[in-house]
């Protein structure tokens, strides 16, 4: 198994928390590197802030990329297959075990009835998504959190790109300057309407006693808190 991330800074807001980024990033690539073989995917525009980070780098052309979930959907098309697409949040501290035979590996049940999501959702809806994608008028709580990411079903992941880009599209020809984070509603919100009442076999990883621990959301940005995790004692 091979561990991949992907950064750019061209998809951040501003730049004012890139030195809270690169801690996170170089925690999060050490501990992976203690127990699995890493690369790392990122542009020109951002490598000179990765140097101190020692891995392998792959440059791949970001122009067009907008929302957070840009990169990964990118890569979905082109990495290999042993490949597990994993956030720079999310810190192993030990190897990650994926079992055999699902058609889905993610990182756990999102709900998506609380934090940002209705917040983004009312976009999508007062603009009419359904006329799209009529599954949007199917209520739905449980989505998968795409912080760990690998899908071997070639039909899933098809028809998963696939919707991302119509939906993004959409998007983008409703409103150019869109929070970012409406990615979740792209990126997640999508694949959960996918995955609802279909007969795919899903690997939540969280529940599966992969040790773990991802800083998902704005607690990443807490005082102290990339300091306080200690690869070889977990966390502290």
């Amino acid at each position: 198994m091979i561990v991949s991330f992907c950064f750019s800074i061209k998809l951040m807001s501003s730049l004012d928390r890139l030195t809270i980024y690169q801690s996170i990033i170089s925690k999060s690539v050490e501990c992976a590197k203690l127990h699995h073989k890493v690369k790392f995917y990122t542009d020109a525009e951002t490598l000179k802030y990765l140097e101190h980070i020692d891995v392998e780098k792959i440059i791949i052309d970001t122009n067009g990329f907008y929302f957070l979930d840009d990169f990964k959907i990118h890569l979905l098309s082109v990495i290999d297959d042993e490949e597990v697409i994993v956030d720079t949040d999310l810190f192993l501290f030990a190897p990650l075990k994926l079992k055999d035979g699902y058609d889905i590996y993610v990182d756990f049940k999102d709900n998506c009835t609380k934090h940002y999501y209705p917040e983004h959702l009312k976009f999508f809806r007062d603009n009419n998504i359904d006329e799209l994608i009529p599954a949007f008028n199917t209520p739905i709580t449980y989505i998968p959190n795409i912080g760990i990411l690998k899908i071997p079903n070639k039909k899933l992941k098809k028809e998963y790109i696939q919707s991302y880009y119509k939906i993004r599209d959409w998007t983008i020809s409703k409103n150019n300057n869109l929070d970012r984070m409406a990615s979740m509603i792209l990126g997640q919100y999508m694949l959960g309407l996918i995955l609802k009442d279909t007969k795919y076999k899903i690997y939540y990883s969280r529940l599966n006693s992969n040790y773990y621990l991802h800083l998902s959301g704005p607690q990443k940005f807490e005082i102290g808190i990339i300091n306080s995790i200690d690869i070889k004692n977990k966390l502290l």
